[in-house]
């Protein structure tokens, strides 16, 4: 490729080169300088599948994580030398900050999560993302790490669509429900121009219920149409996802006579047996829905 600088057309200078059209063009006049011109730039187009998924970037260009320097101990070096470290070591544990030590356990309990429910690592970044963000506009005051660290998952699994029992996050860490649910609403309240959360999906719910209940697939068919149904007659609006799949489920299941017992379907989704009996009763009677047993 000849290199030009100047327009022939009008003389400017002002020369640029569109990488979509391969063209040099005159930014004054508009006059096509030389055209066919082959970028030996890199190639960022896919023309298969194996080249989508390699080049498709599905977490941040840069992890969400925190980088600390450590003063640790050492055996080589003298003994006045290790003498000052354990000083410089004690300094700095006195002059750490206690919001940079909450963040840390935070992520620290944040990745112990992740890593306990096998959560995409996107889940993971955008959790420990938003846990920062909660410490730094003063959501931690007054309540526990662990508390902030379970909402969060909480909020990352719902924005990415990935079923989340918080039953399960709960009893891997010494918070409660009720606390978990209050700090989950503290989260969404307070950091909603940092969210794109979408509305909760039941229909998300229904394989992880069948395959743990051992439901064929016409049961899970005849559940996606119920839960079709009830979203269509605005059924579903202010109920629980976890709770109307497992409804959705146990009726499905008793018209194929395939029968569980309700409480199986209560625990494999960490719902109480009148929760779904009332769920299972509401789809009943608004769908117009005739089961016989």
């Amino acid at each position: 490729m000849s290199v030009v600088s100047q327009c022939p057309n009008c003389g400017s200078r002002r020369v640029f080169y569109d990488s979509h059209t391969g063209e040099l063009k005159c930014c004054d006049c508009g006059y096509v300088v030389e055209e066919g011109i082959v970028d030996g730039g890199p190639e960022w187009r896919a023309y298969s599948s194996e080249q989508a998924v390699a080049r498709a970037r599905a977490e941040p260009v840069k992890p969400f994580s925190r980088m600390s320097t450590v003063i640790g101990e050492t055996h080589l070096a003298s003994a006045s030398r290790r003498a000052e470290f354990r000083r410089l070591a004690l300094i700095q544990s006195q002059m750490g900050r206690c919001d940079s030590r909450s963040v840390i356990e935070g992520h620290e309990e944040i990745k112990r999560l992740s890593a306990a429910l096998k959560a995409p690592s996107q889940v993971r970044e955008e959790a420990l993302r938003l846990f920062t963000i909660a410490q730094k506009r003063g959501l931690l005051r007054g309540r526990s790490v662990s508390s902030i660290a379970v909402a969060c998952m909480m909020v990352a699994c719902r924005e990415y669509g990935v079923p989340c029992q918080p039953g399960k996050l709960c009893e891997l860490t010494p918070v409660s429900r009720r606390e978990a649910r209050r700090c989950y609403l503290l989260i969404v309240n307070r950091l909603r121009d940092k969210l794109s959360l979408k509305p909760p999906n039941p229909l998300r719910y229904i394989p992880m219920i069948a395959s743990k209940l051992e439901l064929s697939m016409d049961v899970q068919k005849t559940a996606v149409k119920l839960v079709k149904a009830a979203s269509e007659a605005h059924i579903l609006l202010g109920k629980p996802p976890r709770s109307v799949a497992a409804a959705s489920l146990y009726i499905a299941a008793i018209t194929h006579s395939e029968k569980r017992v309700r409480s199986l379907f209560a625990e494999a989704i960490g719902v109480t047996e009148t929760t779904l009996r009332k769920r299972a009763k509401e789809l009943l009677r608004k769908l117009d829905v005739i089961v016989y047993v």
